[in-house]
């Protein structure tokens, strides 16, 4: 027995399944923050946005402990903070090339100077800038040169051209992503002479290029570069991020403030209570000796419009 179904009918039928086919394929498709699991890595636009990490909720300890025999004041007191929330966080520092997109969309002007490491001087050496730090770099190395307000330009830029909420970490979420699960110096351990294969920082590749130079101190070890290296040349961290700690400093949302008295406990960022004309940055750089290689160390003596050769920054995105 055949059933006569009039040409109308059948159209109105295909239709509808094929809507139903590419609304099926649309949602698949469309990132769903609700189905990433920590661990999983997405781009929300091919080629010039950063990959991203999606990092779990969970409590740590931040600070250095008592025992560090390199505790500063600034990395006191010890305290928990419970971040009840998944984030994204960039795999790598903002490299030039990503940098290098947003000044294109903006026509952001090119900054006026940059500060250099001549050691125990930072004197600022106009004509250098991002794209030209004085030091060889390809479009796969760290952005330097970058103030705390560009980064927030950049942040902003990208959340406009994404549709979602992209920012830099809090102070609390850079450490809890730095940690990685650990309560050791660094991620890798305690063992300084490790730090050559996860970090870029005062190394005997440096010292012996630069041996006049007033190091206070270095590893012994050689991690292959002076000055800053690809993003992805050393291992990463147990929430696959690459150069947490060395490569270059990395600027966060937080106010300067003299120690942890009074900080947030729940993840966000420190902006009442403390001078907001000067901001946080973490993590070491090239130019770090190894007690600058510690999850617990903060850099925090540069005003918001200060560019530095070995100062940079990584992104968060809000899910």
């Amino acid at each position: 027995m055949r059933i006569a179904v009039s040409s109308r009918s059948s159209f109105a039928w295909t239709a509808c399944a094929l809507a139903s086919l590419l609304a099926a394929a649309a949602l698949s498709a469309a990132p769903r923050d609700a189905s990433r699991t920590p661990g999983n890595r997405f781009r929300d636009c091919p080629d010039i946005c950063p990959e991203m990490v999606v990092i779990r909720a969970g409590s740590f300890l931040m600070g250095a402990p008592p025992g560090d025999p390199h505790r500063q004041n600034e990395e006191q007191p010890e305290h928990r903070v419970n971040i009840a929330y998944a984030f994204a966080v960039g795999r790598y520092e903002v490299t030039r090339d990503e940098y290098a997109a947003f000044v294109s969309d903006t026509g952001l002007a090119d900054p006026e100077g940059c500060n250099v490491h001549e050691p125990p001087r930072w004197p600022t050496i106009m004509g250098l800038n991002w794209h030209n730090t004085g030091f060889p770099q390809t479009g796969r190395h760290p952005v330097v040169c970058v103030s705390w307000k560009e980064a927030q330009a950049y942040a902003s830029w990208l959340s406009h051209k994404t549709g979602h909420s992209y920012r830099l970490l809090s102070e609390a979420e850079w450490e809890y992503a730095d940690r990685a699960g650990t309560d050791s110096p660094a991620y890798w351990g305690d063992d300084p002479n490790e730090a050559c294969r996860y970090a870029n920082g005062v190394d005997a590749t440096l010292t012996e290029r630069f041996p006049k130079g007033k190091w206070e101190d270095r590893v012994s070890c050689h991690d292959g570069f002076v000055f800053t290296a690809p993003a992805g040349s050393f291992k990463p961290n147990a929430f696959g991020l690459y150069d947490m700690e060395g490569n270059a400093f990395e600027w966060v949302e937080d106010c300067l403030s003299d120690d942890y008295q009074g900080a947030p406990t729940e993840g966000s960022a420190r902006t009442s209570g403390a001078d907001c004309n000067t901001r946080v940055n973490r993590g070491g750089s090239w130019t770090s000796i190894p007690t600058g290689l510690r999850a617990a160390h903060r850099g925090a003596d540069h005003f918001s419009n200060t560019r530095v050769v070995d100062l940079g920054f990584r992104v968060a995105r809000t899910l």
